[in-house]
Protein backbone atom coordinates (compact mmCIF):
# COMPACT_ATOMS: atom_id res chain seq x y z
CA UNK A 1 0.00 0.00 0.00
CA UNK A 2 2.62 2.48 0.74
CA UNK A 3 4.34 2.21 -2.54
CA UNK A 4 1.03 2.71 -4.50
CA UNK A 5 0.79 5.53 -2.03
CA UNK A 6 4.46 6.86 -3.12
CA UNK A 7 3.52 6.11 -6.73
CA UNK A 8 0.51 8.10 -6.81
CA UNK A 9 2.28 11.19 -4.86
CA UNK A 10 4.64 11.28 -7.82
CA UNK A 11 2.30 10.49 -10.89
CA UNK A 12 0.23 13.81 -9.22
CA UNK A 13 3.27 15.32 -9.10
CA UNK A 14 4.16 14.96 -12.75
CA UNK A 15 0.42 17.34 -13.34
CA UNK A 16 0.56 19.54 -10.77
CA UNK A 17 -0.91 22.89 -11.68
CA UNK A 18 -0.71 25.56 -9.06
CA UNK A 19 -3.05 24.91 -6.12
CA UNK A 20 -2.59 24.02 -2.14
CA UNK A 21 -3.16 20.35 -2.66
CA UNK A 22 -1.54 19.73 -5.97
CA UNK A 23 1.29 22.07 -4.56
CA UNK A 24 1.46 19.84 -1.01
CA UNK A 25 1.62 16.44 -3.56
CA UNK A 26 4.33 17.99 -5.40
CA UNK A 27 6.57 18.80 -2.45
CA UNK A 28 5.71 15.63 -1.00
CA UNK A 29 7.35 13.89 -4.00
CA UNK A 30 10.32 16.30 -4.35
CA UNK A 31 10.80 14.86 -0.34
CA UNK A 32 10.72 11.19 -2.14
CA UNK A 33 12.21 11.98 -4.85
CA UNK A 34 15.52 13.10 -2.67
CA UNK A 35 15.39 10.09 -0.37
CA UNK A 36 15.66 7.98 -3.26
CA UNK A 37 18.38 9.90 -4.81
CA UNK A 38 20.35 9.63 -1.33
CA UNK A 39 19.62 5.91 -0.74
CA UNK A 40 20.70 5.32 -4.59
CA UNK A 41 24.17 7.05 -3.29
CA UNK A 42 23.49 10.10 -5.41
CA UNK A 43 24.21 13.43 -3.50
CA UNK A 44 24.16 15.07 -6.74
CA UNK A 45 21.07 14.17 -7.71
CA UNK A 46 19.71 14.40 -4.32
CA UNK A 47 21.15 18.42 -3.98
CA UNK A 48 19.61 19.44 -7.76
CA UNK A 49 16.04 17.58 -6.86
CA UNK A 50 15.21 19.20 -4.11
CA UNK A 51 17.83 22.72 -3.13
CA UNK A 52 17.46 25.86 -5.12
CA UNK A 53 20.70 26.59 -7.02
CA UNK A 54 21.75 30.27 -5.49
CA UNK A 55 24.43 31.52 -3.51
CA UNK A 56 21.54 32.57 -0.91
CA UNK A 57 20.40 28.66 -0.20
CA UNK A 58 20.82 28.95 3.53
CA UNK A 59 21.45 25.23 5.36
CA UNK A 60 21.98 25.24 9.35
CA UNK A 61 23.11 22.54 11.70
CA UNK A 62 23.47 23.16 14.87
CA UNK A 63 26.09 25.85 15.53
CA UNK A 64 26.89 26.18 11.95
CA UNK A 65 25.67 27.63 8.84
CA UNK A 66 26.49 27.31 5.12
CA UNK A 67 25.01 29.61 2.51
CA UNK A 68 25.33 28.63 -0.82
CA UNK A 69 24.25 25.72 -2.98
CA UNK A 70 28.08 25.01 -3.77
CA UNK A 71 28.77 25.25 0.45
CA UNK A 72 25.96 22.73 1.10
CA UNK A 73 26.63 20.22 -1.60
CA UNK A 74 30.21 20.59 -0.15
CA UNK A 75 29.04 19.72 3.42
CA UNK A 76 26.79 16.74 2.64
CA UNK A 77 30.03 15.50 0.21
CA UNK A 78 32.60 16.10 3.13
CA UNK A 79 30.24 14.74 5.80
CA UNK A 80 29.01 11.39 3.46
CA UNK A 81 31.43 10.20 1.25
CA UNK A 82 34.88 11.15 2.09
CA UNK A 83 37.28 8.83 4.20
CA UNK A 84 35.50 6.36 5.91
CA UNK A 85 32.09 8.28 5.76
CA UNK A 86 28.58 6.43 4.52
CA UNK A 87 25.62 7.86 3.63
CA UNK A 88 23.76 4.82 5.03
CA UNK A 89 19.40 4.75 4.09
CA UNK A 90 17.69 8.20 4.55
CA UNK A 91 13.80 8.33 5.51
CA UNK A 92 11.70 11.04 6.26
CA UNK A 93 8.48 10.57 8.85
CA UNK A 94 6.08 12.95 10.23
CA UNK A 95 6.34 15.40 7.21
CA UNK A 96 3.98 17.95 7.95
CA UNK A 97 3.82 20.78 4.63
CA UNK A 98 2.46 24.24 5.50
CA UNK A 99 1.49 26.86 2.58
CA UNK A 100 2.76 30.30 3.68
CA UNK A 101 1.74 32.08 0.60
CA UNK A 102 1.06 31.03 -3.05
CA UNK A 103 4.63 30.85 -3.80
CA UNK A 104 6.03 29.77 -0.28
CA UNK A 105 5.59 26.47 2.13
CA UNK A 106 7.53 24.95 4.80
CA UNK A 107 7.47 21.20 5.65
CA UNK A 108 8.53 20.29 9.07
CA UNK A 109 9.06 16.80 9.88
CA UNK A 110 11.62 13.84 11.26
CA UNK A 111 15.15 12.60 9.41
CA UNK A 112 16.74 9.02 9.92
CA UNK A 113 20.08 7.73 8.31
CA UNK A 114 20.52 3.88 8.99
CA UNK A 115 23.86 3.07 9.06
CA UNK A 116 25.88 -0.30 8.25
CA UNK A 117 28.64 0.02 10.41
CA UNK A 118 27.99 3.27 12.63
CA UNK A 119 25.75 4.57 15.11
CA UNK A 120 22.48 5.79 13.38
CA UNK A 121 21.74 8.96 12.98
CA UNK A 122 18.19 11.07 13.02
CA UNK A 123 16.56 14.37 14.16
CA UNK A 124 13.90 17.11 12.64
CA UNK A 125 14.12 19.53 10.15
CA UNK A 126 11.87 22.78 8.93
CA UNK A 127 12.54 23.90 5.46
CA UNK A 128 11.35 27.08 3.54
CA UNK A 129 10.72 26.08 0.15
CA UNK A 130 10.13 28.46 -2.63
CA UNK A 131 7.93 27.84 -6.34
CA UNK A 132 10.25 28.73 -8.64
CA UNK A 133 10.05 28.58 -12.69
CA UNK A 134 12.06 24.84 -12.40
CA UNK A 135 9.41 23.92 -9.39
CA UNK A 136 9.79 23.71 -5.71
CA UNK A 137 13.15 23.81 -4.42
CA UNK A 138 14.29 24.33 -0.85
CA UNK A 139 15.41 28.05 0.28
CA UNK A 140 16.12 27.34 3.78
CA UNK A 141 16.95 24.03 5.68
CA UNK A 142 17.25 24.16 9.79
CA UNK A 143 18.13 20.94 10.87
CA UNK A 144 19.25 19.27 14.13
CA UNK A 145 20.49 16.05 15.26
CA UNK A 146 20.11 14.06 18.23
Amino acid sequence: MRALRLLTLCIACACASHSSAKDETAILCLLHEQRDAWNAGDIDSFMARGYWRSDDLLFISGDNEHRGYDAVLARYRARYTEGDAEMGQLSFTQLLVTELARDEATVTGRWDLDFNQSEDAGGHFTLTLAHLPVGWRITRDQTSSE
